[in-house]
Formats: C-alpha cells, structure tokens, sequence
C-alpha cells in the first residue's frame, strides 16, 4: 500500500528513515480544484461519499466551538452578575442579554471559519475510520499526476491490458516512489522515466479507498461526548450555570440602589424642565436689562442645565437649589403684600376722585388710575371744586404712604398745590404721581415673580429630596412653604 503524501513527497521505506518523525500531515487538494477536465468517476464517487463525513466533521466543529463559546459567555454572565451585587451597574440587565448576542455572532462567525475542506475530511476520516491514509492518498495522488486523474482509457494492448502497461505487481512501492524527484516545498514534483508503471498502480489504489470508504459508515464523524465536546469547556458551562442561579434567584440589594438612583434622574429631568419653564416666564416679564427677574432666569437655566447634566450629584444639587431660593427670598420685600394692598386702594380711590365716578376702577388697577390722573383737565375744575379734590387727596395721604414712599410725597404735593390753587404745580405732582403709581405696581409685581420663583425652587427641592428618600430635607422644605403662603394670604385679606 502507497504510504501518505506529506509535503510533496511520497512516504515511503526507502525514502524515509523509521526513526525519522513524520511531519505534520497538510490536508489534499480538492481533485476538482486542480484537475483539469472530467474526473475519473471513482474519484467522483470519493467526492461524493466524503460529503456526509464533511457535514459530519463541520457539525462536530461547531459543537465544539460552541461549547467554548458557551463557557466565554457564561464566565461574562458570571462576572457581570458578581460585580453587580457589589456596584449597582444599571446596565448590567442590558449586558447581560448582549453577551448571549455576542456569543451567538462570534459562534456564527467561527462556524463559517470552521467549514472543512475536502482533504480535511479525508485526513479525518483515515484518522478514525483506521483507513491507512486510503482515501487522503486517493486525493492527494490525483493532484500530483492530474493526467492520470481522469477517466481511465478504453483502448487496450496486446494483451487486452489497459494501455497504461504493467499491473500492481510490476508497480511496487519503490519503483513508484523513484518516479519523483526530490522537489522544494512548494513545487510540483516531476515524473521521471518509468512512468508507465505508476497510472496502474494510482487507478488501483484508488479503487481501494473507495472500497474502504463505502464501508466506513457516515457516523464516524458525529459529535460525540469527549471527542466533538471538549471536557472542560462543558465542565465550566456547568459550573457557570450553578454559579448564576442563585446570582439571578436571589434578591440584589443593588436593585434599591439603581431604583433610587434612576427616580433621582428622572425627578432631576422633571425638575428642570419645569425650572426652564419659569425662567422663561421670568424673561417674558422683564421691562430692562437689570431686571432682577432676568438676572433670576439666567441663573435658572444655569440651574436646569445642571440639574440634567449632573442628577447624580444630590447633595451638590440641593444645595444649589437651597442657595438660589434663599438668595432670591433675600431680594423680596417682606411687607410687598400689604403694599399691594395700600396700593389698590389708593388706586380705586384715586381713580374715583379724578373721574368722579364712584364705581371707576372696581379692581384697583394702578395703570388704570395713573392714566385718570393724566386725563384729569385741572383747568376746567371751577375752584371750588379744586378744593374739594385737594380735601380729597389730603385724605389718601396715609394710604399713599403705606403704598409708596413717592407716591405718598407726590400726592401731598398736589393737595397741596391745588389748595394754594396752583393748577400748574399741581399738574406736575399728579404726573409724578401717576409715575409713582406705575413703578410701585411694577416692583409689587417683581416681587411677586421672585416670591412664585422662590416657591418654585423650594418645591423642587422638596421633590427631589423625596425622591431621594429622605423625607426630613422633605418637610423642612414643606415648612418653609408654609411660612411663604403667609404673604399670599395677606395679599388677599387687603384686597
């Protein structure tokens, strides 16, 4: 029997030592892939017999390699869900299921990779079918002398013999291994002189791996447990699978912690959307540049800005917020309701005064009455009438004062002057009063913008200190709410 091609030449006693170590066999040539033309139907055949022993020892492959791709990804899962009982890893669920993923797309990847070829299913099959290096040799023979890989002649000699010439007794293992000649790795080696003793020889042996390949039966290669599943990888993929029930069974105190954690996110989210709400409320009502309310909103969105870019920060945060409302109750005049109270009763009255009219200016409204004190045609006041306007003016006085310092000074001047009957002076203290009016319904209304703020600040502080769970930042900020109202209360007990 011809021995194994290895490295383009052929094995054989006298020309390979006993004691010199076989190299390492590299896989045949697919006879398809180099042979030109028809192939002989007897390799056809090795073709065909070898294609289940090739699905075979690709499903093998696969089995193997998943189950080495089975313990990566149960040693990650491991991992993963070791470390997240010691941090809380809010994306540990999201790995988690990934890494299955991954391992599927590197198992896929690999069992493209591991697709056998031809010759490796015959170095396979010679391996556990004890098949000599039969059906290996078959391919590889083919592929040295492809003109011998064809259909073999129909025409025959003298003595009805192939026209190839000797039979197998003539070609004997050395007088075919003198055929070739020594070649570097690489090249293709060179048939010599008696060649005619070779085609006999190739044709019969290959015949004879086809006879031992049909009776190897197609289940040689099938996975089997040791041999396609390595031990182990299989080993670890249990132990893994333990280690991860109770990992997974049992409660993981983490979870409270990414729970808190993402309620804190989420209620910062909240929170600043509803602070860059105000802020623009705030910038919508803002007359000049030096506006405090424009200033507050800058500081708003600053705020909101930082509340979504850092929500992990709490305590930073809370701060922050605790600061800025204390900061802006600090620009809020405390006695503003009772001045706005002053401040609609003085501007019903006057409105009543300048029109004469008693039911003029039911709400109050210091723009209302400051354009009746412009409209006012003083010189078409006979002087009686100048006087009973100036007694009622003199009346207002205390009223004025408690609304406005200016006010209060402007209203007493044109009492005054209309009095002395001095329409001209007169008729510049009630424009001035009039502008008195006007600023102090705008810083009544500033301060009442910064005190909404303010409460808007201490709500969300509130809120996110609840979230957080700690319930006393909770109800000192609802105290302080509650001393806040007490201006609110007040506005509705002057009007």
């Amino acid at each position: 029997m011809l021995g194994r091609f290895t490295a383009r030449r052929i094995a054989a006693p006298d020309l390979m030592p006993a004691a010199e170590p076989a190299p390492q066999a590299e896989p045949p040539p697919d006879p398809a892939a180099v042979v030109p033309g028809p192939l002989d139907p007897q390799l056809v055949a090795i073709r065909d017999a070898l294609a289940p022993h090739r699905r075979r020892l690709w499903w093998r492959r696969i089995v193997r390699r998943a189950v080495v791709v089975a313990a990566g990804v149960v040693g990650a899962e491991v991992v993963l869900w070791s470390l997240a009982r010691l941090a809380p890893l809010e994306l540990a669920p999201a790995i988690g299921v990934a890494l299955p993923a991954a391992g599927l797309l590197v198992l896929l990847w690999l069992a493209v990779r591991a697709r056998p070829s031809l010759g490796e299913a015959a170095l396979a099959v010679d391996a556990e079918g004890d098949l000599r290096d039969r059906v290996a040799s078959a391919l590889e023979l083919a592929a040295l002398w492809p003109a011998w890989a064809g259909p073999a002649p129909v025409e025959t000699g003298e003595a009805g013999r192939p026209s190839g010439g000797g039979d197998l007794a003539d070609a004997s293992i050395g007088s075919v291994a003198r055929t070739v000649v020594d070649a570097p790795v690489g090249s293709v080696p060179r048939p010599v002189a008696d060649t005619e003793a070779v085609e006999p020889f190739v044709r019969r042996q290959r015949a004879d791996a086809l006879a031992a390949l049909r009776r190897t039966p197609t289940s040689l290669l099938a996975p089997r447990f040791g041999v396609a599943v390595p031990t182990r990888p299989l080993l670890a993929v249990l132990a893994g699978a333990v280690l991860l029930v109770p990992l997974l069974a049992v409660p993981n105190p983490q979870n409270a912690v990414i729970a808190r954690d993402r309620a804190i996110r989420q209620e910062a989210e909240r929170q600043a959307t509803r602070i860059e709400r105000v802020a623009d409320d705030l910038t919508g009502k803002a007359t000049q540049a030096d506006d405090p309310r424009q200033r507050l909103a800058d500081e708003l969105r600053e705020l909101a800005r930082r509340l979504r870019e850092r929500p992990a920060e709490l305590d930073a945060n809370l701060a922050r917020l605790g600061a800025l409302e204390d900061e802006v109750r600090s620009q809020i005049d405390p006695g503003n309701e009772q001045r706005a109270a002053a401040l609609t009763s003085l501007a019903r009255s006057l409105s009543r005064a300048a029109t004469g009219d008693p039911a003029a200016n039911r709400g109050g409204d210091p723009q209302k009455a400051a354009e009746d004190l412009e409209r006012l045609d003083l010189d078409r006041l006979s002087r009686d009438e100048q006087r009973a306007l100036a007694q009622r003016l003199a009346e207002l006085s205390a009223t004025a004062s408690a609304a406005d310092g200016a006010a209060g000074r402007a209203l007493g001047d044109a009492a005054q002057s209309l009095a002395n009957g001095d329409t001209s002076s007169a008729r510049s203290a009630l424009d001035r009063l009039a502008e008195a009016l006007r600023n102090a319904d705008r810083r009544v209304t500033t301060n009442r913008d910064l005190a909404a703020a303010a409460s808007r600040l201490q709500e969300a502080r509130r809120q996110l200190a609840a979230a957080a769970g700690r319930d006393g930042e909770g109800q000192q900020a609802a105290g302080q709410g509650q001393q806040g109202q007490g201006q609110g209360q007040g506005q509705g007990q002057g009007q």
